[in-house]
């Protein structure tokens, strides 16, 4: 399959050919009417010619008949067809090519009977020359019916006008010279309208693009889950996209816990390889795939999923090059732990409400390297009180870069989490990402950034948050991911 935005793409060459059939359309009328009228005109004028009318036989009155009519007869139905929209872009371009072979074949005839003054193929090249200047045709369109009188007007002068004589070898060959300059004008003219008409195509196909990548986006962000705002375990991030989509994503999960007296939070996090489109498309698989993971079970363990997502990578995503990194966390605010697993994922860190600083480190390969046989999630167990937070990132913010080239590194995110100073549970997510993006200087991101905080508030300040979103009647709006991510 042909690909890319250059000249040799079907949908380049197909619209380019509409394109000259639509200008052809509005030339072609104006060819019929004044140069057909034309020649009609000089053909009866010239009639009496070398041998006076009243001399004709029947023969030779027909003849003439013939050939004058076949060439009015093709300009009017030119007329109809174009008129009445019966011919498609490639139809309009035979049709104009034909009309130069029927003019030109006129005037073989009339030089080749002898009844009416012969122009040679003066009158023809005139024809050609008029047409290549009105018509926008290819020099290959300008040669082909240049190409079919020429050589009609060689086989008449070998056959019927005396025979293969060295004058008559020598007019043949140099005859081709006639519609040189109309071929010429050709190739100049189409070369600058193809360059015309490919900035206009791009720009055309970069506006439709980005109308469709604002569809996509808003298609890849409704994937996300909203920021949850109340109960004893909370979830905030944000979401900034290298492109308008990527290759990031988050999917998290409510079950109830044992007792029934409380929600667990199920969390996971994935960075697929690549940006943009492809990964976007590899994200929207892998949406599926979890949608599908807890439906069949609401409470699977962060090392199942992982094992069912690396089974899942390793047959469909790997073949073409795709792997994933991966961190799975279940929050149980009733035994008040969390369970992690992680496939190759950079160290979430994990705040406790003392400040003190615990990561997550990675628990496995990453998903899709190997087959789900030798895969082992080794899923980890901490934990997790009133007031504590994790907070998880994908590599875009570790490995953002100032204007030295300098990366912020896992190092440099751990000294921010550090912070002894108190920071208001949820605000984790913007916090870092605002230090990214001062790191970068505002330069561009070089990939896909989320950052990601589930935690937990004190048990008296949940209770007065949700008897305050309660008491106005109203639950504490959640923003989707767009308002949620920096564009």
């Amino acid at each position: 399959m042909e690909s890319g935005l250059g000249l040799e793409t079907t949908e380049f060459r197909r619209a380019f050919a509409v394109e000259t059939g639509r200008l052809l359309r509005h030339r072609l009328l104006w060819f019929v009417a004044v140069w057909g009228g034309l020649s009609t005109l000089i053909a009866v004028i010239r009639v009496p010619g070398v041998k006076p009318f009243a001399e004709w036989s029947f023969g030779e009155s027909a003849l003439y008949a013939t050939s004058l009519v076949a060439m009015v007869g093709g300009y009017v139905t030119a007329l109809v067809l174009v008129l009445r929209k019966k011919l498609d872009h490639t139809g309009v371009v035979w049709v104009s090519m034909a009309l130069v072979v029927l003019d030109g074949l006129n005037e073989v005839v009339v030089r080749a009977s002898e009844l009416a003054q012969p122009s040679g193929l003066i009158m023809f090249s005139i024809t050609h020359f008029l047409a290549s200047a009105l018509f926008p045709w290819s020099p290959m369109q300008a040669i082909r019916p240049a190409a079919v009188v020429l050589l009609a007007s060689a086989a008449s002068w070998l056959t019927f006008e005396g025979g293969p004589e060295v004058r008559d070898i020598w007019a043949i060959a140099m005859s081709p010279l006639l519609v040189v300059p109309g071929v010429g004008l050709c190739a100049l003219r189409h070369g600058r309208r193809m360059e015309r008409f490919k900035f206009s195509f791009v720009d055309q196909r970069y506006g439709k693009l980005r109308q469709e990548l604002q569809y996509a986006r808003a298609i890849h962000e409704a994937l996300f889950p909203q920021p949850k705002t109340k109960g004893s375990v909370r979830l905030a991030y944000r979401y900034e996209p290298m492109r308008q989509i990527g290759g990031d994503y988050l999917h998290a999960t409510v079950s109830p816990t044992d007792d029934g007296r409380d929600e667990k939070l199920s969390l996971v996090l994935m960075d697929v390889t690549g940006h943009g489109i492809p990964a976007a498309l590899s994200v929207n698989r892998l949406h599926g795939e979890m949608e599908l993971c807890f439906a069949d079970d609401p409470d699977i363990g962060p090392g199942d999923v992982l094992r069912r997502l690396n089974r899942y990578v390793h047959l469909t995503l790997a073949k073409h090059s795709i792997f994933v990194t991966a961190l799975c966390l279940r929050v149980d605010p009733v035994k008040g732990t969390i369970e992690h697993a992680s496939a190759g994922h950079p160290p979430a860190f994990l705040r406790a409400s003392d400040g003190t600083l615990q990561e997550l480190e990675s628990t496995a390969i990453v998903l899709g390297a190997i087959a789900d046989s030798e895969f082992d999630a080794a899923p980890q167990t901490n934990t997790f009180g009133p007031g504590d937070s994790v907070v998880a990132y994908t590599d875009g913010a570790t490995e953002a870069r100032n204007d030295k080239g300098e990366m912020i590194r896992i190092d440099g995110l751990r000294q921010i989490m550090a912070d002894p100073s108190p920071i208001e549970p949820g605000t984790w997510p913007e916090r870092v990402l605002d230090i990214v993006f001062r790191h970068r200087s505002g330069l561009p991101p070089e990939d896909d950034t989320l950052v990601v905080e589930m935690y937990r508030r004190l048990e008296r300040e949940a209770i007065e948050t949700d008897e305050a979103g309660a008491g106005n009647g109203a639950a504490v709006a959640s923003e989707p991911v767009a308002a949620a991510g920096g564009d």
